[in-house]
């Protein structure tokens, strides 16, 4: 973990303190995204284990089309339902006409997987994820890897111009450790890293289309409306599969991805 907050910090730090030019914030936290990943491989080099050996464990493919169909449509429904559920509530407005179109999504989506958060997945649930459930449980691991997760977010908070700029923190820390539950039983019972960092590649896009519009979305109720859904959901995740594995399949196996 260490590696992987030096790295990402390290670039993100110089965005903090007014030491980097505008132009290279998007470039620097994206750059800084990889920290995650990062930090695996060189955990996994100086432990003298497969770096090649742990990515094909990890990448595989030939799974269920269901999966790939949740971890890209389940972002989005939470973004809509969330959003219903802030105008319903709350007493705020529909704002379908500051909507981005939906043909920017598979763009955006595309990037996310590979520059936008969807790699990070690399570190979090293809390395960490398992390699703490070797010693504990799916739910405790998923707990522990989501509150890293949301720390290692923090600095992006203060720095104009990032996805976390303005956003409201406590609602987020929650909407994070949630999710980190939700992506560790994705991992667990897909078997596949594919289906988080899917997932996780649909879910940052997924926020352009909050029908109370971005700023509804940045508001302490529109945010919170969407944390406490994707908890509850991790919730009855959690009732119906159990905090040891999360899913309905051995821990076994996956230990041996790292």
């Amino acid at each position: 973990m260490t590696s992987t907050f030096a790295f990402s910090w390290g670039l993100w730090t110089p965005l903090l303190v007014g030491l980097a030019p505008s132009s290279l914030t998007v470039p620097l936290i994206m750059l800084g995204g990889f920290g995650p990943f990062v930090g695996a491989l060189i955990t996994l080099r100086f432990t003298g284990r497969s770096i090649r050996g742990w990515l094909r464990s990890n990448l595989r493919y030939r799974i269920p089309l269901r999966w790939y169909a949740i971890a890209l449509a389940v972002p989005p429904l939470f973004i809509l339902v969330g959003s219903v559920v802030y105008v319903s509530v709350f007493d705020a407005s529909f704002a379908l006409d500051e909507l981005a179109s939906l043909w920017m999504f598979p763009l955006a989506l595309v990037l996310a997987f590979f520059l936008g958060g969807g790699q990070e997945e690399l570190g979090w649930r293809g390395f960490a994820q398992p390699a703490l459930q070797d010693g504990i449980s799916a739910l405790s691991a998923s707990l522990l890897v989501g509150v890293v997760w949301f720390v290692w977010h923090v600095p992006l908070f203060y720095v104009p111009g990032s996805s976390q700029a303005g956003v409201p923190m406590a609602p987020y820390a929650v909407a994070v450790v949630a999710t980190a539950v939700v992506l560790g039983w994705l991992y667990n019972a897909s078997g596949s890293l594919l289906v988080p960092w899917l997932y996780h590649a649909s879910l940052n896009p997924a926020g352009m289309f909050f029908l109370a519009g971005v700023a509804g979305l940045k508001t302490a109720a529109g945010y919170g409306s969407y944390a406490l859904l994707v908890a509850a959901v991790a919730i009855v995740l959690l009732v119906h599969f159990g905090p040891a594995d999360l899913a309905a399949r051995s821990r076994v196996q996956l230990s041996n991805l790292v």
